[in-house]
Parts: structure tokens; C-alpha cells; sequence
């Protein structure tokens, strides 16, 4: 039976774990930046210029590959700090190369994809081999990113209780949709010019990656749509 989008939803919440950086503590708080399930955005479909074809199969087809992986998302989970990054990266890229398979993008499709995936990682992105590689990222950089991250963690620390009203929970994530920002903006500054046309080429035009919300049971939809950035 097919699942809800909300079940999709929990189930892609264990792929949180997949973009957690070297630098992480405990490996807690990583949002779903990277992951397939940024094709369930309706705008997402339309930035990669999906077909009728490709976007009816995308929710069974997303569902299919979590469900199959569930196993190596929950091995992921109780790895070790200091194994879960590169796991994790292997993980991201095996979901993603399967279902750029199964949707069978084309190679401009599959490009945008990456793109706007990368886009979705945040301040995560600086931590992948690839953005390194064409950032060439000083020392000095890479410890300030780091710097940044952390701090970040700390302000947000506890944003979201378990306790808290839709309202409260609303206010916090467009708090820390605002910090996302801002720290963004902290990290571009320390870019050279160099640096900031490797990374505009690595991302592509901006995305604002619109998740369906979770909807309660035998309720409507709670804040329609979130942004990839609020589910963090």
C-alpha cells in the first residue's frame, strides 16, 4: 500500500543523518539537504522541467528507494562521529544517483538536480569533496565555515520543543530560516571572487525548495509548505 506523504515524510527523517559534517556534534540536528525527497516539491519538478511521465512516478519512486535503503539509514544512525560523515556521503550519493535512475533524467536534468541538491545542504555544502575541490578552500576558511556552523547549532539549540504550539514552532523555524541566511551571507563573504563564481557555477540559479507539509491525521495540512531550509 502506497504510503502518505506524511509517512514519506518521518521515514525521510532518518536521511537527516546523511548530511552531517566532519565538524558535527553528536550527530543531531542535520536537516534532509541533498536528498531525493526535494523532488516532492511541486517547484523542484518544475526548475528540473519533469515530465508528466517522471512526475507520477516520483512519490512511489522516492518511497521504493528510502524504503530500500532503510536498512543502511538505520546503520547510519548508530555509526561512530567519526565514520558517519564519509558513510554518509557514499549513502547521499547511492539515493541520489538511484533515483536519478529510476526518474531517468536527462544528463541537463540530472545537472540541475545536483545543483539545487547541493543548494539544500546549507552550510553543509562546504564540507563535500567536491565544493573543496573547486573552492580550494584556505585553511583559515574551512575554520571560520566551521566557526560559523557551530554557532549556529548553539542558537538553535532546543528551537524546536517537543512541547511547543504550532505557533511557537512556526516563529522558530522562520527564525532559523533567517539564521540560515545570514550565516550563508557570512560564509560568501569570505570568499574571493574566484571562490564565488566556482560556488555560483557549483549551484546554479537559487531555489527555494518547497516541501509539502505533513498533514495530521484526519486534519488539514499544518503550514502548507515549508522550505528545505525550516525542515533543518
Amino acid at each position: 500500500m502506497m504510503r502518505s506523504l506524511g509517512k514519506l515524510a518521518l521515514t525521510f527523517g532518518v536521511l537527516a543523518l546523511l548530511t552531517a559534517p566532519a565538524h558535527a556534534q553528536g550527530g543531531r540536528g542535520f536537516g534532509p539537504g541533498g536528498g531525493p525527497f526535494m523532488l516532492m516539491a511541486p517547484n523542484v519538478q518544475k526548475e528540473l522541467k519533469l515530465s508528466d511521465d517522471q512526475i507520477g512516478k516520483v512519490q512511489e519512486t522516492v518511497r521504493g528507494i528510502m524504503e530500500k535503503h532503510q536498512d543502511d539509514m538505520e546503520a547510519l544512525r548508530d555509526a561512530s562521529n567519526e565514520e558517519r560523515p564519509a558513510k554518509a556521503r557514499v549513502l547521499r550519493k547511492t539515493l541520489n544517483d538511484e533515483v536519478k535512475k529510476e526518474l531517468a533524467l536527462s544528463t541537463e536534468q540530472s545537472k540541475r538536480f545536483d545543483q539545487i541538491s547541493l543548494q539544500s545542504m546549507g552550510l553543509q555544502a562546504f564540507f563535500e569533496p567536491t565544493v573543496l575541490e573547486k573552492l580550494d578552500l584556505t585553511a583559515d576558511q574551512k575554520s571560520k565555515v566551521r566557526e560559523i556552523g557551530e554557532a549556529a547549532r548553539e542558537a538553535n539549540r532546543g528551537a524546536f520543543n517537543k512541547d511547543a504550539s504550532e505557533e511557537e514552532r512556526t516563529e522558530a523555524r522562520k527564525k532559523m530560516v533567517a539564521s540560515q541566511r545570514e550565516n550563508m551571507s557570512k560564509v560568501h563573504a569570505l570568499l574571493t571572487d574566484d571562490q564565488k563564481k566556482a560556488w555560483k557555477d557549483l549551484i546554479g540559479d537559487r531555489v527555494e525548495i518547497n516541501v509539502p507539509a505533513r498533514r495530521p491525521n484526519n486534519g488539514p495540512a499544518r503550514n502548507s509548505w515549508r522550505t528545505c531550509h525550516e525542515m533543518r
